[in-house]
């Protein structure tokens, strides 16, 4: 999957204005510092239409949104009403103002290097709930890319909070256990942890 960073043009219309997204773990926005109610339908169009900065065609965003059995006369609704609260422009579909996400701003701090800040910032995974096929694929990219680098670090307090952060992940509490000093206290908990999570995988 080709994600393209949101790169806002100097001419765009509504630039003044700030569209917030925060996805990760929740589903909040905000417009210029005003919180929107949004419907997860709505998010799930603004996720596609985020990493998809230059834009998509009707089609893209249908199959992107509903997949295989795509509605052209709901999508072309959820559109509609969407556009009365965010500035979007058709043919193709793309938000008009500036737009900040924190899934893209997790992507582009693991491009920088930047790993810490990136885990700091990943407070869960992308709009959970959301069963949009671009959704879950861009969900399952961005996690699988922390997760990764987070395997590679020695870093005790980086691993430790991704690891509380999604305790159910075996292979990251095993990682934990590496980079742990056998003198911290905080070993005995990890050595549960492991132990009750092999049983449980076991059993299943």
């Amino acid at each position: 999957m080709t994600v393209i960073p949101w790169t806002p043009s100097e001419t765009a219309p509504g630039e003044h204005q700030i569209l917030q997204l925060h996805f990760l773990g929740q589903e909040h926005a905000t417009l210029s510092g005003e919180v929107m109610k949004l419907r997860r339908r709505f998010c799930e169009i603004l996720v596609i239409l985020a990493t998809n900065p230059c834009g998509v065609t009707s089609s893209k965003l249908g199959m992107e949104l509903y997949g295989e059995w795509s509605e052209s006369q709901n999508q072309a609704l959820e559109i509609h009403r969407l556009s009365k609260l965010v500035p979007i422009q058709s043919r193709p579909y793309r938000v008009t103002l500036r737009l900040k996400a924190d899934f893209l701003d997790v992507q582009n701090l693991l491009m920088q290097g930047r790993l810490a800040e990136a885990v700091d910032l990943y407070q869960g995974e992308l709009l959970p709930f959301s069963d949009a096929p671009a959704v879950s694929d861009y969900r399952e990219y961005l996690h699988e890319s922390v997760r990764s680098a987070v395997l590679g670090s020695q870093d005790l307090d980086l691993v430790w909070k991704f690891a509380t952060r999604f305790p159910e992940d075996l292979e990251i509490w095993e990682h934990l256990q590496k980079v742990i000093p056998v003198q911290d206290l905080r070993l005995g908990m990890v050595r549960a942890k492991i132990k009750v999570l092999t049983r449980r995988l076991q059993v299943s």
